[in-house]
């Protein structure tokens, strides 16, 4: 309204009254707009937006975990992979003899930049206690295996206090990998033999 008063023709009352519909109009429309965007089929979708975009991140998670899983089943998460069964001690074993391993391994995708710089056998007799012995031969490592699977004759000296009777016996292992040569430890899977005694 252009006057403090209602117009008194019915040209002005209309335009008046169109006016009037107008502002309801727009009020109506923004509180249409509001309620469809936060309870109506916008808020709707924007909420089904936000839930899917968490579904995405746990699917994602999930995902993650799985690889770990997998490359843990099939020993893609260390450097080195042995067939299980195939690798044993050479028996009979006395007391102050020189044990002889046989072990099949092979590299990983992981370990295929991977070089091997040191090695100790770890002995656990039946007192629970690890004791580490040391290679049969000092020097540098002779051999690195590759991605195919090798069978290697490993010997090593064992500690001197092994009690007799069963044996767990594994290599801790150091590798150097990549071209930053960063440190990598890995471990062979345990072997269980027979220590006798001394004849």
């Amino acid at each position: 309204m252009t006057q403090d008063h209602f117009p008194h023709t019915w040209s002005g009352r209309i335009v008046e009254l169109a006016k009037i519909i107008g502002a309801l109009t727009i009020l109506g429309s923004t509180a249409a707009l509001i309620w469809a965007w936060a309870y109506g089929p916008v808020g709707k979708f924007l909420d089904g937006v936000t839930e899917a975009q968490v579904s995405i991140r746990a699917l994602a998670l999930e995902v993650s975990q799985i690889k770990q899983d997998m490359a843990r089943i099939t020993g893609e998460d260390r450097v080195i992979r042995q067939t299980p069964g195939l690798s044993y001690i050479e028996e009979p074993v006395h007391e102050g003899e020189i044990v002889t391993m046989i072990m099949v391994a092979s590299r990983t995708t992981l370990g295929r930049d991977c070089r091997l710089i040191e090695w100790t056998p770890l002995f656990t007799d039946t007192s629970g206690i690890t004791i580490p012995g040391a290679p049969a031969r000092d020097g540098p490592i002779r051999r690195q295996i590759s991605q195919d699977l090798t069978r290697l004759h490993i010997e090593m000296q064992p500690p001197d206090d092994l009690k007799p009777g069963r044996v767990e016996l594994y290599l801790a292992l150091t590798y150097v990998c990549g071209p930053d040569e960063r440190v990598t430890y890995d471990r062979t899977d345990p072997v269980i033999y027979e220590l006798m005694k001394a004849e």
